[in-house]
């Protein structure tokens, strides 16, 4: 089995010590449209050039076949990804059981907490997740599979700005406090976390900031036709 998987950036992939590692829980990051989903399409693009299987666990209806064809080259890719929709917390959970039965090298759950927020509220919520989570770093160990999976992030409340007569003036977010949806939970059971930053959206420029453990970066990245890829 493969020890690692290229992300498709070379700086992502020194950014991670040469990509994204099997018997790990990778936890990727981001507010929408930083990439999180073509990184995942890219990863499973890449384990197919390998002859490696993937599962790719979709829980928002993000999974787009056209892209990994597109990125990987060849429509017999899609043979080696086995794919579930799930619609409920229970379907997420019971897909984990296909890792046993698939015996993949990847594992992508996009996303990991859209359906616990919808069907959970307050302790509950991060109680459910952190059992799903000890299920899945269990798995990735177990089974020596990398398991990768995306997030959300929120904003932290804005601060209102007072002027000298005490008056409240404005409110401002600060783009650093953005933090990921439920993060306290989720980074007790992964081994790497890392946000995806967007830099400049018309250009296709943006960053990776590894969190867990803290790493040097950022590193920069692109999106193109190919999946994630280095910035020219």
């Amino acid at each position: 089995m493969m020890a690692s998987i290229s992300t498709g950036s070379k700086a992502i992939d020194a950014l991670l010590g040469g990509g994204i590692h099997t018997g790990m829980i990778t936890d990727i990051y981001g507010e929408s449209g930083s990439g999180k989903s073509q990184l995942c399409f890219t990863l499973c693009a890449h384990c197919t050039k390998g002859a490696a299987s993937s599962l790719f666990i979709d829980t928002a209806g993000t999974f787009r076949p056209e892209r990994i064809v597109e990125i990987s080259g060849t429509k017999l890719s899609l043979d080696k990804i086995t794919y579930v929709r799930a619609l409920t917390t229970i379907d997420q959970m019971n897909a984990t059981k296909k890792i046993l039965e698939v015996r993949p090298t990847l594992v992508v759950v996009d996303s990991l907490t859209s359906l616990f927020s919808t069907e959970y509220s307050g302790p509950e919520r991060h109680r459910a997740l952190m059992k799903y989570l000890r299920e899945l770093a269990l798995l990735a160990i177990s089974s020596g599979c990398a398991i990768v999976v995306t997030n959300m992030v929120r904003s932290a409340p804005p601060i209102t700005l007072i002027d000298q007569a005490g008056r409240n003036v404005a409110q401002a977010v600060i783009p650093w406090q953005q933090r990921e949806y439920l993060g306290s939970s989720v980074s007790i059971y992964s081994h790497m976390r890392m946000k995806l930053e967007i830099v400049d959206v018309v250009n296709s420029s943006f960053q990776a900031v590894l969190m867990q453990p803290a790493g040097r970066g950022p590193a920069p990245f692109t999106i193109t036709t190919l999946g994630i890829s280095d910035q020219k």
